[in-house]
């Protein structure tokens, strides 16, 4: 049994990877995991995390319509890329006391792929994601 699972997980991955080689994911499919708590059109839903359109610049904690920890509220950071890069590294340790339930990426290129998806150009309602 295990020998075929490996074998179909290896010839998924080769199918999916290009024949042998492995994809880089597009910020679009970094993002995808964010989608949950996150929406990022500009119309878009407060979900358990707020939306983020346009939040590069803002500070962090004052968009109206969600309800914000202290520690967000109060923390005084401004969204630049860099604030982001930190938070979305260790959200914990950046900003002890908020409530997003996420670890964190430790992988630098993913978390810039998140941060470019961010500054993106508007998005209309249906391209939300």
């Amino acid at each position: 049994m295990k020998t075929i699972r490996i074998t179909s997980y290896v010839a998924a991955l080769l199918v999916l990877g290009g024949c042998g080689q492995m994809r880089t994911p597009s910020a679009s499919d970094v993002v995808a995991a964010c989608a949950g708590c996150h929406t990022f059109g500009e119309a878009g839903a407060m979900l358990s995390g707020p939306n983020l359109y346009g939040i590069v610049g803002e500070k962090a904690g004052t968009r109206s319509g969600f309800a914000y920890s202290s520690a967000m509220r109060d923390s005084g950071v401004v969204w630049t890329p860099e604030a982001l890069d930190a938070f979305l590294q260790a959200p914990a340790k950046f900003m002890p006391g908020n409530r997003m339930a996420f670890f964190g990426e430790v992988d630098a290129a993913r978390r810039a792929s998140i941060i470019e998806y961010m500054q993106a150009p508007a998005r209309t309602p249906d391209q939300q994601n």
